[in-house]
C-alpha cells in the first residue's frame, strides 16, 4: 500500500498509526498540526482534543521499532495487562475475520474455484495493525488452537508470526502487507492434495511424500494467474520449504538465494506445526519448540532471522500457562528480551490448581521471601483443565 493521508474518525485511531493533522471545528484553525505516530492510547487523549471529529493519518508510515526492552520495561505489570485486556477484544474480531476467510479460500481451493485473493489485502493490514497496536494481545490468540481446526489456524498464525518478524527485521508497511499475503497463502496448494495423504495419521510413504511436497508448486500454479500479485508473494509460497543449507524442496536452493519472504515463513511454518495439537500428535510446549528449532540454525533456517525471531517470540510466549518454581500457575502477559526466562505474568493459580488472588509480577525482579522465582516448565493448559478461551477473564 503506498503513502497518503486519508481522513478517519477519532474514533478510530489507534496506536501505531501516524497522525498528520486534525480538525479543530472552527472557520478560524480548521487544521491543527500534530505529525507525530500515536505510541499509546494515552497518546490518542494527549494530542487529539475530546471535541475533534476528524483526523489525517498517513496510512503507509508505520511505529517503527524502539528497543524493544526499554519500551517494554517502562510499563508496570499491572499496566500491561490492563493493555492486553483492552486490545484483547479487538484482536480477537480480527482473528476471527481472519479464521473466516481461511475457511472459505481453503474451501474454494479444494472446489476448483478461484481464489479471492484481493479479500486478504485489508486482513492482512488489521494485522498488522492489530501487532502494532498491542503485540501480546495478538499473539495469545495463536494459542487458543483446536487441532480439529488445524488447517484454518496454521494459515492465520502462519501470517501472524511472519508479521511479527517482518516487523522485527524492519520491512516497511508494503513489504508487511506482501509478506502477509504470501504467509496466508503459503500452503494454498494443498487444497489440491487427497485427502487421503494430507489427512493421513500414520507415516507418509516415499510416494505420498513427494506428492505431498508437490504443494508448493500447486500453490505457485494456484497464484500466478492472479492479476496484480507481486512476484515476492509467488516466491514466498514457492519457496517456504527450501531450507538454508539447500536440503530442501522444491528447488533445492540455499543462503540468500532463497527469497526473504520464503526464510521467514519457513520459521514461521514449523514453529506453528510443531506448537499445535493433531489428531496424531501432542503439541510440542513453545519453549521446548525453539529449543529445537535452534539445533536447526543454520541447516534448515537462516541464523539471524530466527534469532531474531527466538528474541521477539520469547521462550514463554504472551498468552501462555507457565508452573513458576514456587508451584503456582500464571498467564504469560509479555515477554522479556533481555532477560528471556523471566516474563511478565499473572498469578492464577495454587499448586492444586485452585483460583488465587491474583498478581502481577515481573519475575524479572520480584523475588518471594528473598529468593528470585522463576518458571518451572510450560504445562498444555488442557492436560490442567483451563478452558484458554476465556482468556479475557484472566486478565481482569
Amino acid at each position: 500500500m503506498a503513502t497518503e493521508i486519508i481522513t478517519i474518525e477519532k474514533k478510530d485511531v489507534k496506536p501505531g498509526m501516524f497522525v498528520q493533522r486534525y480538525g479543530a471545528g472552527t472557520f478560524q484553525d480548521p487544521l491543527v498540526e500534530v505529525g507525530k505516530y500515536i505510541e499509546s492510547y494515552d497518546d490518542i487523549a494527549k494530542y487529539l482534543p475530546d471535541d475533534t471529529q476528524k483526523v489525517e493519518i498517513i496510512s503507509g508510515r508505520i511505529l517503527p521499532s524502539k528497543d524493544y526492552a526499554c519500551e517494554k520495561g517502562s510499563l508496570s505489570v499491572e499496566q500491561v495487562a490492563r493493555n492486553m485486556a483492552e486490545a484483547l477484544p479487538e484482536a480477537r474480531r480480527v482473528h476471527e475475520e481472519a479464521l473466516n476467510y481461511a475457511r472459505k479460500f481453503i474451501e474454494d481451493v479444494r472446489q476448483g474455484k478461484t481464489v479471492a485473493v484481493e479479500e486478504a489485502a485489508p486482513i492482512v493490514g488489521e494485522v498488522i495493525d492489530s501487532l502494532t497496536t498491542n503485540e501480546p494481545a495478538a499473539l495469545t490468540l495463536a494459542f487458543l488452537k483446536r487441532y480439529d481446526e488445524y488447517t484454518y489456524t496454521h494459515s492465520i498464525n502462519v501470517n501472524l508470526y511472519s508479521l511479527l518478524l517482518g516487523k522485527a527485521l524492519g520491512l516497511q508497511r508494503e513489504e508487511l502487507e506482501m509478506l502477509g499475503i504470501a504467509a496466508l497463502f503459503h500452503d494454498v496448494g494443498k487444497g489440491r492434495i487427497p485427502n487421503k495423504v494430507l489427512n493421513k495419521p500414520g507415516k507418509l510413504t516415499d510416494s505420498e511424500y513427494e506428492v505431498m511436497k508437490s504443494h508448493s508448486r500447486k500453490g505457485l500454479e494456484v497464484l500466478k494467474g492472479v492479476e496484480g500479485l507481486d512476484r515476492a508473494v509467488l516466491r514466498g509460497v514457492l519457496e517456504h520449504h527450501e531450507r538454508f543449507d539447500g536440503n530442501g524442496y522444491p528447488g533445492g536452493i540455499k543462503g540468500d538465494d532463497i527469497h526473504p519472504f520464503g526464510r521467514i515463513i519457513a520459521i514461521s511454518d514449523v514453529y506453528d506445526a510443531l506448537t499445535s495439537v493433531r489428531v496424531y500428535k501432542k503439541a510440542v510446549s513453545p519453549a521446548k519448540t525453539l529449543s529445537l528449532m535452534y539445533k536447526w540454525k543454520g541447516t534448515d533456517f537462516d541464523p539471524a532471522y530466527l534469532n531474531r525471531f527466538i528474541r521477539v517470540m520469547g521462550i514463554y510466549p504472551p498468552g501462555t500457562i507457565v508452573q513458576l518454581d514456587d508451584l503456582r500457575f500464571a498467564l504469560v502477559l509479555e515477554t522479556n528480551e533481555t532477560k528471556p526466562r523471566h516474563p511478565k505474568v499473572k498469578v492464577l493459580f495454587n499448586s492444586k490448581m485452585q483460583p488465587v488472588h491474583s498478581e502481577c509480577l515481573d519475575l524479572a525482579t520480584y523475588k518471594k521471601d528473598g529468593q528470585d522465582v522463576q518458571v518451572m516448565r510450560q504445562p498444555d493448559p488442557q492436560s490442567l483443565g483451563v478452558d484458554m478461551q476465556q482468556l479475557s477473564r484472566f486478565l481482569v
